[in-house]
């Protein structure tokens, strides 16, 4: 089965690939979409012609390559793009984290999200209300974050610069179940962020859930 995958940025883009290596995905066909957060921010903000264009050409391009499953491994991407609807249009299996948010929203009441910028919440919030009109979403935005864990900067030091001693405190006081990583490069911070956290909180991520979506779609 080949596979492409495609994210914001080169960073989260290898992150996809790693984790599909991990699962022994090892045809791959690899696509980033712009060069920084920052770019990727601009990309989701612009118009939905624009949008629907380059990535229909990434589809295309991969079809072409005789790909037909596509892996898209960036929340905030998948929540700015009608991505099932290029999937009816281009007859390719398309699984991105939205589809996990939905399938999660009918079994929970409370979530915290953490998102790299308000696009990638809104489109979450969106299918998580669509999927249970009752659920009570806090989100929190963290597009400087992102840009560290663009520069590699070890995972330690990135807790102390973003408080999460604070931030835990926070959604510790919270009467919530689960928090949601809203963004593709946070995985990179998830043990110092779990450890901070309540037993009973339990740290989401997707990706996990998007393999065993590969193929069923």
């Amino acid at each position: 089965m080949k596979i492409g995958v495609l994210a914001g940025t080169k960073k989260d883009t290898m992150m996809g690939v790693n984790i599909l290596k991990k699962n022994n995905y090892t045809n791959l066909e690899v696509i980033e979409n712009t060069k920084t957060p920052s770019e990727q921010t601009l990309f989701q903000i612009s118009s939905e012609e624009y949008k629907e264009k380059i990535i229909s050409e990434h589809i295309e391009h991969l079809k072409g390559k005789d790909c037909r499953n596509l892996f898209v491994y960036c929340n905030s991407l998948s929540a700015a793009v009608d991505f099932d609807k290029l999937a009816k249009k281009y007859d390719i299996n398309i699984v991105t984290p939205l589809h996990v948010y939905k399938n999660l929203a009918k079994n929970v009441k409370n979530v915290v999200i953490l998102t790299a910028n308000a696009q990638g919440l809104s489109g979450i919030e969106k299918v998580m209300f669509e999927a249970n009109e009752n659920i009570n979403i806090i989100g929190i935005t963290l597009l400087d974050m992102v840009k560290d864990i663009e520069l590699g900067l070890d995972p330690i030091l990135i807790s102390e610069k973003f408080n999460f001693n604070v931030l835990a405190k926070y959604i510790n006081s919270l009467e919530i179940e689960k928090v949601i990583l809203g963004c593709t490069h946070f995985p990179y911070i998830l043990d110092n962020l779990t450890g901070k956290l309540t037993k009973n909180i339990e740290v989401v991520d997707p990706s996990s859930h998007m393999l065993s979506l590969i193929g069923e779609k």
